[in-house]
């Protein structure tokens, strides 16, 4: 292991050169870090350290991804439960809406029935009462010609005052 620049050392690592940069402490500068020309270079020593600097928080990174992972999958699975409860109310309300729909349905039904009985009984009674009023009329004809007729056969009768009808003699 050889002498690197901050550059080379955070392209190695897989992080900035301002990362490396804040992580290191002005004293730990001091020990580690040399100026050849007009760049600094790192010791191998301050190499391992600033390595093992980021591995650690590589690992606790890690460990609260991990524990976010399994937050978000604690999560997923309530919330699958939830959308999967949700399904099932939805689907006892459309079996409710399907049976009040079935229901209605058959009192339409019904309800035309009734009212296509109630108008052919009000024809009926149309027709009965059409009939009656026919007949009636005819009666009335026949009874009206009846007395007409009798009229006309009986002889005429003079209309006599009371003194005649008293002293008259009946014939």
């Amino acid at each position: 292991m050889s002498k690197k620049t901050i550059k080379e050392l955070a392209e190695e690592i897989g992080v900035s050169k301002t990362a490396i940069s804040k992580k290191i402490t002005d004293t730990q500068k001091k020990n580690w870090f040399t100026k050849i020309g007009n760049q600094f270079v790192i010791s191998e020593k301050g190499q391992e350290a600033i390595k093992a600097m980021f591995e650690e928080t590589r690992k606790g990174k890690s460990q609260t991804d991990k524990q976010t992972s399994s937050r978000n999958n604690a999560n997923q699975v309530s919330d699958s439960y939830f959308y999967q409860e949700q399904l099932l109310a939805k689907d006892k309300q459309i079996d409710m809406l399907q049976t009040l729909l079935k229901e209605q349905q058959t009192l339409l039904d019904q309800q035309q029935r009734l009212t296509l009985q109630t108008n052919k009984q009000i024809e009926q009674l149309q027709l009965e009462s059409s009939k009656n009023a026919e007949e009636n009329t005819s009666q009335k004809e026949q009874y009206v010609s009846n007395a007409e007729t009798k009229k006309e056969t009986e002889p005429a009768q003079v209309k006599k005052g009371i003194f005649s009808r008293l002293f008259h003699k009946k014939e």
